[in-house]
Formats: C-alpha cells, structure tokens, sequence
C-alpha cells in the first residue's frame, strides 16, 4: 500500500487541434500530513481507466471526417438545401417550403474509384401495380407511378459508383445523376429558385437507375450515353422490364460560348401507349466577364408515353452581375401542348408563358438569398394565371 499526498498532485489538460494532453504533475514532495490518500493498485489501474479516453490520442469520436479508420480527406460532405418564403398575389397566401434537402457524402478510393450516396426530401411513396376487372372477368395490370405520400420524407436520391477508365472516359453505375438539363441548370445558376424547362413542365428527374458513361474527345466535343430504367429512383423497374436510352453532344468552341444536343427514348410495354422520344437543344454565351446569355428548346413526342400528347416549348435567361456578390436575372418560357382529339378533354394540360426575375445576393461563399417574381399567364381558356413574390434561399457545403 503506497500513500499520495493528495494536495501534491495537480492534473494538466491541454488541447490541441487534433489531441488532448494529459499531463500529471507533482508540486512537492510527498509527505505524511493528514491530508493524505491511500491508492491500492486496483484503485491507479480504475483511475488510468477512467482517464485513458482523455490521454495522448487522436480524439476520433469528435473528428466527423474520420470514419471506419478511413482517410477524413477522401471524405467529403454533401449538403444543399433549397428552401423558400412566398406570396400569392391573387389569393393574398402566404407559405414557406423547402424543395431540396440533400443529405449525404462522397468518398475518393484513389484517383479513378469514387462513391457517393444521397438522400433528399420528397413524396417517394408509389402506387404500384394495380390490378382493374371488367364486367366480364378480364383482368388488367396497370403499373402507377404517382407519388404519394408526405411531402417531406427522406428517400435514396443518389447512389453510385463512379470509374475514371482513362482521362478521357468515365463511367457511372447506381443511382445516377442524368445528363439531360445538367448543363442548361449550371448555366442558368439559379436553380434554388425554379428549375429548367424539363424539370418544371414535365417533371423529368435528375436522378434514375442504371448507366451513364462520358467520353471526352477533346477541349471542345465532349459525348455522353445513359440507359436507365426510366421511372426514376422512386419507382422499381416495370414489370415489363423496359428502359430509357439517352445521348448528349456538348461542344465549346471557345471559353465563353457552349452548346448541348440531347436526345432519349423510353419505352413502355403497354401495349395502349408509345414510345417517348425527347429532343432538346441548348446554347449559352458569356460576352463579357460578367454577364450571360443563353437558351433552349425542347420537343417530346408521346409525353409519359401517351399516345396523342405531345409538348414543345423553349426558355430563355439571362443573368448579370451589377456588383459585388449581387445579381440580376431575367427568365421567359413558353410552353405548348400538341393533343389529339381523344386527348382534349383530359385536364392538367395547360398553354402558357412563365415570367421570372429578380436579384440575387451572396454574403458569403455558398450562401444565396433571392428577392424574385414568379409569374404564370395561362394561354388556356379555362386556365389561371397567378403571380408569386418569392424570397427564396440556398446553403450548401
């Protein structure tokens, strides 16, 4: 039994960026006062126990970046949230939402393997597969896709595994990003405030099952080819086991002027409906440092597969910055439905044009604030325009 005086013992903590110390330092001598403290070795082998969390280690448990004893630099974050305050004019209604919420991280094996995996808010609730009878007995399966559920339930947006072949070839596989309104959404900028013309009409979604390789001919044609099931990542395969091929042309003839041709097919295996085919084209010039112009036009034959829907249109935008860390933006769209006469009185298929402008600012890097208007004017006689003031937000990092 060995005896401590206990108001000789002082315990240093010193913290540094990736450690703690700790440091057990002895005043004076030991003595034999009253004030002391008898420590068997059972009790030093309880304390160093107790204590061992705290001493010369790396503190992993308060290092996010450090997962699995894997490298905290090839690990990175993904967050991106898209959230908005707005005022409807013609019934006095004020609401606040978020239409994005992504959520999750990207790892680098080495220079050619890389993964990431996100998830994002959303209705990822589907109907299914649902079997109607006639009167006479026949049955018919029909595969719903309609999204239900609550409107901000997370779901499994992005999965995938990505592999760069050489530097001029990569390849994708999972839960992909597609390629088909990519390159008009990065140069529009503004997609914390509306999306682009596929995405706000026909609701395409930028991610689905399946494929995508990109090949790099040179600095100024680039190719990409995708096949995926087509529904989405919300949705199972269909029971026919079809899919959606898709293919890109981009070219840059010069730092300040790009072009994109894109077209896909998705198929279907209901005998009463066709095939979809999509074509788009987009420009975008950047005459001076500081200001951009661009557009598209969209054609699709057979929208969701419907025979005797089609729809077309084209958008336009422009965008300049007036000061530091402020812009001024201005977007036209017009969209425009094509139905035959069995599909005249189907309801949801609306003529029109979209109005969209503002300012917007950023105080720091990766944080957007927007004051805008949003406006639709119907082209439909039964239609209803409606106009929005909108303070929208993004924040990611």
């Amino acid at each position: 039994m060995s005896r401590v005086d206990a108001d000789a013992i002082k315990i240093a903590v010193r913290l540094q960026p990736d450690r703690l110390l700790l440091k057990i330092m002895i005043n004076r001598p030991l003595n034999h006062t009253k004030k002391t403290c008898f420590m068997n070795r059972k009790a030093w082998i309880i304390f160093l126990f107790i204590m061992a969390p705290f001493g010369k280690w790396p503190l992993y448990s308060q290092d996010s970046s450090r997962v699995a004893g894997r490298d905290g630099t090839k690990l990175q974050p993904i967050v991106q949230v898209f959230a908005s305050a707005s005022y409807q004019v013609e019934n006095r209604h004020y609401g606040f939402s978020f239409s994005r919420a992504h959520l999750g991280f990207q790892y680098r094996f080495n220079e050619k393997w890389n993964a990431k995996i996100i998830i994002d808010r959303g209705r990822p609730t589907t109907v299914g597969e649902i079997t109607v009878t006639n009167p006479l007995g026949q049955s018919l399966n029909v595969q719903n896709t309609s999204i239900e559920g609550a409107y901000y339930t997370m779901f499994l947006k992005f999965a995938s595994l990505e592999w760069k072949v050489t530097d001029r070839l990569v390849l994708e596989g999972g839960a992909i990003l597609q390629n088909h309104y990519i390159t008009q959404e990065r140069f529009w900028g503004f997609r914390y405030l509306a999306q682009t013309f596929q995405d706000l009409y026909w609701k395409i979604p930028s991610s689905d099952l399946g494929f995508i390789a990109y090949y790099n001919l040179n600095k100024v044609l680039s190719f990409d080819a995708a096949v995926t099931n087509g529904e989405g990542p919300r949705a199972k395969q269909d029971a026919s086991g079809k899919v959606k091929y898709a293919g890109g042309l981009d070219i840059h003839p010069s730092r300040n002027i790009q072009f994109r041709m894109y077209y896909h097919n998705r198929q279907t295996g209901i005998d009463s409906l066709d095939t979809e085919h999509m074509f788009s084209f987009h420009a975008g010039f950047s005459p001076l440092e500081k200001l951009r112009m661009g557009g598209e036009f969209n054609y699709m034959v057979h929208l969701n597969n419907a025979v005797g829907l089609d729809s077309y249109g084209f958008s336009l935008y422009s965008a300049c910055e007036v000061a530091e860390k402020t812009e001024i933006f201005f977007r036209y769209d017009r969209l425009l439905y094509h139905l035959s006469e069995l599909m005249e009185s189907s309801a949801g298929y609306e003529n029109g044009h979209t109005l969209i402008g503002g300012v917007s600012f950023s105080p720091f890097s990766n944080i957007f604030l927007s004051l805008n208007y949003q406006g639709w004017i119907t082209g439909s006689d039964n239609g209803n325009s409606s106009n929005h003031l909108m303070l929208s937000m993004e924040y990611k990092f």
